[in-house]
């Protein structure tokens, strides 16, 4: 049988297809030539402003109210320019997937469905220390519309006093972010009139997971389980549970979890009574303990899994190049990105990312 996932409808149709051409928008805001600045120079500005985004489909009107938990602001008209804030990049992954290119988001090394569907680079990145926003920097990049997941009660003052805010609805939690941003698509086509762009990131979505489901038949209903070692200390962790955003990615390839393994939360420490639980027809195995992964792997009692002795075991090794990229390695061929972050994600473009890379090694495993 071939292993293929045809018809892509993936990562590169989000860049070219869900991407409409990108324009200026009439009704966002144009800087003012002040302070020395020529009209040239504005003009140039503006039009710089108005190319990160998609032109305006005509639905919205504003002005338009951004109510959260913590406050309301409101966005006069439409914003130009867009400063995603979430550490994770789930806010830039979103707007990158309606075609919109955040003026600022924050600086990842694993961000290549990002790179892949933008096909420009952000103008601006941040770095987070402890867990702090740099908002002098979030100030700086003169936006007019701050996305901002999560909890926001020791941000959102602050940030409001920059630009108006739009966060995560009632996904507070990050967990909970990672299976609902078809949500937070539509929140965000609303508030940048781009509904009908976000519409059709979820249908081409869809339609990559439906075509892959349609070229393997095989693997509907087979089992797959998804653990990542992360070393002595944080050990080995169940990762596919049911309601996961792992899961979701699986289950959308065809896989269910096993039974064995039902009752497993996510990131649950898999000790040596809970190694038989982990059997499926597939086992992916993420080593992420820089190089201890003989640690689990040699025990008996994970050499004795069925699907270790049939060869179903897909065995990923994680990796960062010379460079700081990501980059993770399978029977020995390295691969660029990051693939247990991309699935923790499971967004518009890390959840089809991942299983384009993954599709051919999963294949071959269920193959036996």
């Amino acid at each position: 049988m071939k292993v293929q996932v045809s018809r892509r409808v993936g990562i590169k149709m989000f860049a070219a297809g869900i991407a409409v051409t990108l324009a200026g928008c009439g009704t966002a805001s144009t800087p003012t030539s002040t302070g020395g600045e020529s009209a040239t120079e504005a003009t140039t500005s503006a039009a710089a402003d108005a190319s990160l985004l998609p032109a305006a489909e005509g639905v919205t009107r504003y002005p338009l109210e951004l109510t959260t938990q913590w406050g309301t602001t409101t966005l006069t008209e439409r914003p130009a320019r867009i400063a995603a804030v979430t550490g994770s990049q789930d806010d830039a992954q979103a707007l990158a997937a309606i075609g919109v290119t955040p003026a600022l988001a924050s600086e990842y090394t694993t961000d290549v469905w990002l790179e892949q569907a933008l096909g420009e680079p952000i103008p601006d990145r941040f770095v987070m220390n402890d867990g702090t926003l740099p908002f002098e920097q979030i100030a700086a990049a003169d936006p007019d519309l701050i996305i901002a997941l999560g909890d926001l009660t020791d941000t959102y003052d602050r940030l409001s006093s920059i630009a108006p805010v739009l966060d995560s609805g009632e996904s507070a939690s990050e967990q909970t972010r990672a299976t609902d941003w078809p949500d937070l698509l539509a929140r965000l086509g609303q508030t940048l009139d781009l509904s009908q762009a976000a519409q059709t990131a979820l249908d081409a979505e869809e339609e990559f997971f439906a075509t892959f489901r349609s070229d393997h038949p095989e693997l509907q209903g087979r089992t797959l389980s998804y653990v990542v070692y992360y070393g002595e200390e944080g050990g080995l962790q169940y990762h596919s549970s049911q309601g996961s955003a792992v899961a979701r990615v699986f289950e959308q390839m065809g896989f269910a979890v096993p039974a064995g393994a039902s009752g497993l939360q996510y990131r649950q420490e898999i000790s040596q009574e809970l190694i038989s639980a982990i059997d499926a027809d597939v086992i992916l195995f993420s080593d992420n303990s820089d190089g201890h992964a003989a640690t689990v792997t040699d025990q008996p009692l994970f050499q004795a899994l069925p699907a270790v002795q049939d060869g179903r075991l897909v065995h990923i090794v994680n990796n960062a190049t010379s460079d700081g990229r990501q980059s993770f390695t399978i029977d020995g061929q390295e691969y660029e990105g990051n693939v247990p972050w991309a699935l923790a994600r499971s967004g518009p473009l890390s959840g089809v990312w991942a299983a384009e890379q993954l599709a051919p090694h999963i294949v071959s495993a269920a193959q036996g």
